[in-house]
Formats: C-alpha cells, sequence, structure tokens
C-alpha cells in the first residue's frame, strides 16, 4: 500500500513542478483519496475548460487528508478539494449496513433564483384551467391542464422508464392537442432542478414533438490523458409515441433549470418548433458515476458534460432563453407568474 502511495506522491507533485516533501504515514487508509483523484484525472471533461489543474490540487490536499484522525475529517477534506472545482452536482454520501444513505454532502452549494411560486402557479393558473396532473399516485411533478382551454405541460419530474405510463398520459395529452388543432403548447420545466429518468427517456418525451430526427445536444467526455482531449457524442432524437405535435412548443425556463431539465432545454432548443421563454437556465450539466472513498462513503464523479449544438459549453453559463421575461417576488405576491402570462399572450397572439 505503501508503494502505491509513494507513487502517487511523485505523480502529483512531480506533475505540479513542486518538490517532494517528507511526509508523515497517514493515520487512516489514504486509498479512497486516491481512488477520488485518479478517477476525476481521468474523465472529468472540464478541466481545461474551467483552467483546473487537478494534479496542483491534489498535491494541496493531500497532506491535509493524510493528517485527518476521523474518517469525517477525511470525508470534509476530500470535499473541500472537490469543492475547488464549483460544480453544485458533486455530493458525497454515507451509507449504513443495510445500504441507506444517512448523511450527504454537497462540497460546494449554489443558489438558484426561483422565477416562478408554486402555490400562485398552482391557484392562479392550473386549478382554473383544467389541472388533470398529480393522479395515481405517480408524482406530484408531471401533469397537464385541458388542452381545450390551457395547452400546458408541467413537469417538475421527468417521466422515468420504471413509470412507462406516464409517457401514456403524455400520448393522450398530444393526442388531444391534435385533434383540437392547438397552434401551440406550454411546456414548464421551470421547477426542475434534477428530476428523474435517463437521457433515453428525456429523449423519449421530446420525440413526441418532432416529426423526424433530429441531431441535438453534445454529450462530451474525456478520450484521452490530458484534459483538453474529448470524445463527443452527438446522439438523434427520435420521433416516438403514438403521434407526434408539430406545432409551436414554448418552453418555460429559469435558474433553477439545471441537470436534467437543463439536459433537456439543450436538446429541445434544437427544434425549430421550440422557443425558450423565461430565464438563463442554472449551468449545471455534470453526469455522474459512484465510486468508493471508504467503507461507509461514496463520491460521485463527473464523467460527461453538455455542450449545445454549436459546441458552446453550458457548464457554468446556462443556456439562454429566447425571449427573457423578468419575474418578482412582487409579482407573486400579486398572485402573477410573468413567465406564464408572456406564453399565454404567446399563444393568444399567435407570435
Amino acid at each position: 500500500m505503501k508503494k502505491k502511495y509513494s507513487v502517487f506522491l511523485v505523480l502529483i507533485f512531480l506533475g505540479c513542478l513542486h518538490s517532494p516533501q517528507a511526509l508523515e504515514d497517514p493515520v487512516l487508509d489514504m486509498q479512497g483519496f486516491i481512488n477520488v483523484f485518479e478517477a476525476y484525472e481521468a474523465y472529468c471533461p472540464y478541466f481545461a475548460h474551467k483552467d483546473i489543474n487537478w494534479k496542483e490540487l491534489a498535491a494541496l490536499y493531500y497532506p491535509m487528508a493524510s493528517e485527518s484522525v476521523t474518517e469525517l475529517e477525511y470525508i470534509e477534506v476530500i470535499a473541500e478539494m472537490l469543492a475547488e472545482l464549483q460544480d453544485p452536482a458533486i455530493y458525497l454520501c454515507m451509507y449504513d449496513e443495510w445500504g441507506e444513505i444517512v448523511e450527504t454532502v454537497y462540497p460546494y452549494s449554489q443558489e438558484y433564483e426561483k422565477n416562478y411560486d408554486m402555490d400562485v402557479l398552482v391557484e392562479h393558473y392550473l386549478e382554473p384551467n383544467g389541472w388533470a396532473g398529480w393522479n395515481e399516485g405517480y408524482s406530484e411533478g408531471f401533469g397537464w391542464c385541458d388542452p381545450s382551454v390551457l395547452p400546458y405541460l408541467f413537469i417538475d419530474t421527468i417521466p422515468d422508464i420504471q413509470f412507462p405510463y406516464a409517457l401514456d398520459d403524455l400520448d393522450f395529452f398530444i393526442a388531444e392537442c391534435i385533434e383540437l388543432d392547438v397552434p401551440a403548447v406550454i411546456i414548464d420545466i421551470r421547477m426542475n432542478p434534477f428530476g428523474y429518468g435517463v437521457r433515453t427517456c428525456a429523449h423519449e418525451l421530446m420525440g413526441r414533438f418532432t416529426d423526424k430526427s433530429r441531431a441535438v445536444a453534445i454529450y462530451r467526455s474525456r478520450s484521452g490523458s490530458e484534459y483538453d482531449q474529448y470524445w463527443d457524442n452527438r446522439p438523434a432524437v427520435f420521433p416516438a409515441g403514438t403521434a407526434q405535435y408539430t406545432g409551436t412548443v414554448i418552453l418555460l425556463v429559469g435558474e433553477n433549470c439545471i441537470n436534467k431539465s437543463e439536459n433537456m432545454a439543450a436538446n429541445f432548443m434544437n427544434f425549430p418548433n421550440v422557443v425558450l421563454v423565461g430565464d438563463t437556465t442554472g449551468g449545471s450539466v455534470s453526469a455522474l458515476s459512484t465510486i468508493s472513498v471508504s467503507d461507509n462513503w461514496k463520491c460521485e464523479v463527473v464523467i460527461e458534460t453538455i455542450l449545445t449544438n454549436g459546441k458552446h459549453w453550458i457548464e457554468g453559463a446556462g443556456i439562454p432563453p429566447d425571449f427573457y421575461v423578468e419575474a418578482t417576488q412582487a409579482d407573486f405576491a400579486a398572485g402573477v407568474d410573468p413567465v406564464l402570462d408572456y406564453a399565454i399572450d404567446m399563444l393568444e397572439n399567435g407570435n
């Protein structure tokens, strides 16, 4: 074990042009720290983009980790190192003997301003317009209004492949919109910071709104040892469901849209029939993989990120809307949702 520590220390110190220094033998097993270093060194795709020298950070934090006396101190040092990446998607979890999560540490936290108010949305918009969501105990995050009154689809939770009937409900909504020949529909993903489902499931949902395959967002991962060596995958979205709605889609977005909802926005923005309304998304689109840090703790490693179709980075930047609409607390206090009002006005005026 000490031999591997020695090789590791030579790697990180020589890699940063530091002079090796004598370190006391660590109190705890340092293999978890090394696992985190090696996984990020091999897979993290945004070091070059963020101008991060991961070897230098490891050289800085390794001595602190080696001086840790308790497991919690050890985890806190690793968390401090990961906080340097400024990625709110990363977390560490402690599990009990039954495999249940008992503690979660987010190294870097970031507040995202919401451009909606759920109480206002439900009371003043959904319930008066034939709200038909949240039924059958599926989720409190997927539903729609009566399309003959307001063709509006609410997605707080991207339907998961474990719940295929949710997509059946979506097909029913789309069939009604097609039968009614509504010129545009509103899809609201402002309230979805995480969501469930994998990329293919989100693509299944978006496939209900295109009549042909479309090249969409770029999924970028590392392809070599250098931080700027990449492999870009551009999976297409294909028509899906029993029928496809090809009228205008008004996608409501905001700063609170990160991770899977931002993933959806990154793909949807390439559809010629989709416009984004609201505020710039949050800029956090890391895909994660789990590794062990100790017997009790696991860590999430960033293995993939998303770029726009034009190869613009979304991480740290977000996706700007086609139509920016300001929403304030004063608006919500008055029972008004300016973003949804703007979308409804687009519907009513055919803009």
